[in-house]
């Protein structure tokens, strides 16, 4: 057995297609690229959450508490998210405004990030699931609004 063979961060700060679907449950040609929890963006990010959930404890008003536990979960969700195929300009605004209005969403992204099998990739293996994984190339990805340039660009199809 080769080190590579082992899931190692390298391979957590590489992006996969995460298939977005109607409220109704059909599937649609758009994705959001989102990175595992294990990525660089998402350790920082949940760094960030610990401390905005104290801060959030310490409210009075159960109202305002609220609404910065809201704001900081979706703030660490959004560090897993790092483009997306929606017509829209991929911005940091754009995605907060669509996790607040897709709450749904949250969870999905969260249990997909989760998966460490989404972002150990196979050459040869074709996926069923339709998620693909990207190389952090400098090119961009025909259709894809990303964030960076320094994201990724080829797919590659996702092992069963």
């Amino acid at each position: 057995m080769k080190a590579s063979d082992f899931y190692t961060r390298e391979k957590g700060n590489k992006g996969v297609k995460f298939p977005l679907y109607t409220p109704e449950g059909k599937a649609t040609k758009h994705y959001l690229e989102i990175l595992s929890v294990d990525s660089d963006a998402f350790q920082m990010a949940q760094s960030e959450l610990q401390r905005d959930l104290a801060a959030a404890n310490l409210e009075k008003d159960k109202l305002a508490r609220f609404e910065l536990v809201r704001e900081a979960k979706n703030k660490a969700a959004a560090a897993l998210v790092i483009g997306w195929s929606l017509e829209d300009e991929f911005t940091d605004s754009a995605l907060k405004e669509l996790l607040l209005e897709a709450p749904q969403l949250l969870d999905q992204i969260d249990r997909a990030s989760s998966n460490r099998a989404l972002f150990f990739v196979s050459d040869s293996k074709p996926s069923s699931t339709g998620l693909a994984v990207s190389s952090n190339s400098t090119k961009s990805r025909k259709g894809a609004k990303k964030r960076s340039a320094s994201s990724s660009s080829k797919s590659k199809k996702q092992p069963v």
